[in-house]
């Protein structure tokens, strides 16, 4: 079954898409600022971008979207909202595999629901202010802050970029990433908190001195020319059209749509 609430009518549908956008609004455990707006706001920023590319001279919009809506998330209740998104992921593999799931978050816990959802182990590209792998935090064994440490024991191999924040105990797990190391299947997701607060303010919880843009797209055109299945963006916390943040994100979008292999 599949858990979702149409928030925009789909261009294409599922079996004809290139990319299936899902939002996932949980915003239960971060204690920043909220971040359950994230998927509405970036949405909004695709449509209002120019999907022409002046360096690849390609238009985003010549590929073919769908839009599942966003995924019925249940307050404080994460492996309930995580076995949606599992079924959601599941679903789009059955329906049409070849389509690139786009998660639109919402905090970064939702990559383990996407993860789960693949049916396969991957290298995971996280671009990430924070390191996010410890056991547990305040007592909760899923969070934002939790969620990676729960990604390597599903057997993913992970590849941070951009960690510039962690504990005393992350510290002691934490290894030097190269681009090197990617290999295999590869799933991205990018924590917006891994920019430099001035260019992506709206964050739930934002880091001094952190990746300009332009350090940024020269990484992932690289992580672009492995094979992608899937990505997210999560921790944007816009509240209102037209922030930079957003604008930013629907960017990262557009950029991995026109480069991925």
């Amino acid at each position: 079954m599949i858990y979702t609430m149409r928030t925009f009518s789909p261009e294409f549908p599922l079996e004809e898409a290139d990319a299936c956008l899902v939002g996932v609004p949980w915003d239960s455990t971060q204690m920043g600022k909220s971040v359950k707006y994230g998927p509405l706001f970036i949405r909004q920023a695709l449509r209002e971008m120019e999907g022409f590319d002046l360096e690849s001279k390609n238009d985003l919009f010549d590929s073919k979207f769908c839009d599942l809506g966003d995924v019925e998330v249940v307050p404080g209740n994460w492996l309930l909202t995580q076995d949606r998104i599992v079924d959601t992921m599941e679903h789009i593999r059955k329906v049409n595999p070849k389509a690139f799931p786009i998660l639109l978050g919402g905090e970064h816990l939702i990559s383990l629901g996407a993860l789960a959802g693949l049916g396969s182990k991957v290298t995971v590209v996280q671009f990430d202010a924070h390191a996010d792998i410890s056991k547990e935090w305040m007592g909760e064994k899923y969070s934002q802050i939790t969620w990676a440490h729960h990604a390597k024991q599903m057997g993913m191999k992970l590849v941070q970029l951009g960690v510039r924040s962690c504990t005393k105990e992350e510290f002691a797990g934490l290894v030097e990433a190269k681009l090197g190391d990617v290999a295999g299947p590869v799933y991205l997701t990018v924590d917006m908190d891994v920019f430099d607060p001035s260019h992506a303010p709206d964050v739930s919880l934002p880091e001094p001195i952190g990746m300009l843009p332009a350090e940024f797209f020269s990484l992932l055109k690289k992580v672009c020319s492995h094979e992608l299945v899937g990505m997210d963006i999560v921790e944007c916390s816009a509240d209102r059209v037209g922030t930079a943040t957003s604008a930013l994100a629907a960017n990262i979008i557009k950029k991995v749509m026109l480069w991925k292999k």
